[in-house]
């Protein structure tokens, strides 16, 4: 009985797999998240997909990418990229939020499949994590 039941629920998961398309991964730091780190810390991306970030932690977060910068002319169009120094506009950025906030990360549009990056919460370094694009 317990196998069959199991692979019902496989077979509807494969289905509801199938049937509804993720537009979004999504991303959360979870309470404690300067200690925790990142839910997941590997996001796996499709090429061109979109990354929803969402802070359930007490304290602010955001999600920039870990020493991987866009190229100068890239920068000067790229509306976040203003705070930071010529040659150091991280390749991908989110806004820092508050709890509760939720925020798309910008800049994935120029990941390709097969690039891997790692990232990190520029106020709590040690959150870090890995992005990789499929």
């Amino acid at each position: 009985m317990m196998r069959r039941f199991l692979a019902i629920a496989a077979a509807l998961t494969l289905v509801v797999g199938i049937v509804t398309p993720v537009s979004a991964a999504e991303v959360v730091t979870v309470p404690g998240g300067f200690l925790a780190g990142f839910v997941p810390p590997v996001v796996v991306i499709a090429e061109g997909e979109a990354i929803n970030y969402t802070n359930a932690d007490v304290a602010p977060h955001n999600f920039v990418a870990d020493n991987a910068f866009l190229p100068k002319k890239a920068a000067k169009k790229a509306k976040w990229c203003s705070s930071f120094d010529a040659g150091r506009c991280p390749l991908f950025w989110s806004a820092t939020i508050a709890t509760g906030e939720s925020t798309e990360v910008l800049g994935l549009q120029r990941l390709a499949a097969g690039d891997q990056f790692a990232f990190l919460c520029t106020l709590h370094p040690n959150m870090k994590g890995t992005l990789v694009v499929r």
